[in-house]
């Protein structure tokens, strides 16, 4: 169980991000609501998980935290202070990235020192000689053997350089890792390894940690809590075996039924009643997720749901915000099956 006293380091209070959209010359610019009103806090030290498909808006959620994206309302605050008050050095103290391509994040161009000590450099710009020992001492941390000082990015292998962006992620010893799906682009057992690395970082450096991915599979036993985010919303919030155990979010039984399992004479799942993402530019009216759903009522296609407590989850579910007067009205209780 996470400690609720634990003060809050991120705090995120109805977050959106919106892109202007132009579909012709003489029709109404529209709009992409890449994030859509997200409030969240992470606690220190926490290790949480951002889930959903491709185009939920996960990345771009994980860019604003960054600053690398401006939100377009709401706020952002970090130990208590709005993220657009930080500069750019004082930001990198706080929070840093590990991105999903090791290869496009580091300059091929620069050796694998170079390249962990340039934010600090940025930031701190000290003398060479300290630079060089905290290089030794992050490489060390990240199971980075010295004789790597001195090669370049394209003469490693892909776990080896996604160990030189947690390294260089690290150099600044910041407070909160943004990782976007730092292993997807692995082998499965480079993966293993990876996940295995940055949860002992997070724990041995009491790191707050976000962790952006598509696959609930793989954050199953890496995060305390998960996020799972649809169309721009938060529709499930939990601790991660609750979510795992008893998801209440149709959207969330489906991911979770969508896992292959290792065995390989296993069927391959089958989604009779998943109809396939809707357009995020022209999302449906009422709950976004209710084409796809089974479970959904006239008041699905009409009203939008707000996340509710049940049982100690936090579920954007018409069905969960009155059960028993849901069950009253014909309707059905989401399940697992």
């Amino acid at each position: 169980m996470l400690d609720t006293h634990a003060d809050t380091i991120l705090s995120l209070r109805d977050v959106e991000v919106t892109f202007p959209l132009r579909r012709g010359l003489f029709s109404k610019p529209g709009a992409l609501h890449a994030v859509n009103r997200i409030s969240l806090d992470v606690q220190r030290g926490e290790f949480i998980s951002i889930v959903g498909e491709s185009g939920c808006g996960k990345s771009t959620l994980a860019k604003t935290l960054l600053g690398l994206q401006p939100a377009t309302a709401g706020t952002i605050s970090i130990n208590g202070k709005d993220l657009a008050a930080y500069s750019r050095k004082d930001l990198a103290h706080q929070v840093q990235p590990i991105f999903q391509d090791p290869y496009s994040s580091l300059n091929p161009r620069k050796s694998v020192a170079s390249n962990i000590a340039l934010p600090l450099i940025l930031s701190e710009n000290p003398p060479a000689s300290e630079v060089r020992d905290r290089v030794r001492e992050i490489m060390q941390m990240v199971s980075l053997p010295q004789r790597f000082e001195h090669t370049y990015p394209s003469q490693m292998s892909g776990g080896q350089r996604q160990r030189v962006a947690i390294a260089r992620a690290l150099i600044t010893k910041p407070k909160i890792l943004i990782c976007d799906e730092p292993t997807s682009a692995l082998d499965v057992s480079v993966q293993a390894q990876i996940l295995n690395l940055l949860r002992d970082l997070s724990r041995r450096l009491n790191l707050t940690s976000i962790f952006i991915s598509h696959d609930l599979s793989v954050v199953r036993h890496l995060t305390q809590r998960i996020a799972v985010m649809y169309l721009g919303r938060v529709v499930e919030l939990g601790e991660s075996e609750q979510v795992f155990n008893s998801p209440r979010h149709p959207y969330t039984q489906l991911l979770i039924r969508s896992i292959l399992p290792p065995d390989p004479t296993h069927r391959l799942p089958t989604l009779v009643w998943d109809g396939g993402g809707p357009d995020p530019t022209n999302p449906p009216a009422g709950c976004h997720f209710n084409p796809r759903c089974r479970y959904a009522v006239d008041r699905c296609r009409v009203e939008l749901p707000a996340l509710v407590e049940a049982d100690g989850q936090q579920v954007a579910c018409h069905a969960w915000a009155d059960p028993a007067k849901w069950r009253a009205a014909g309707g059905q209780i989401p399940q697992l099956s």
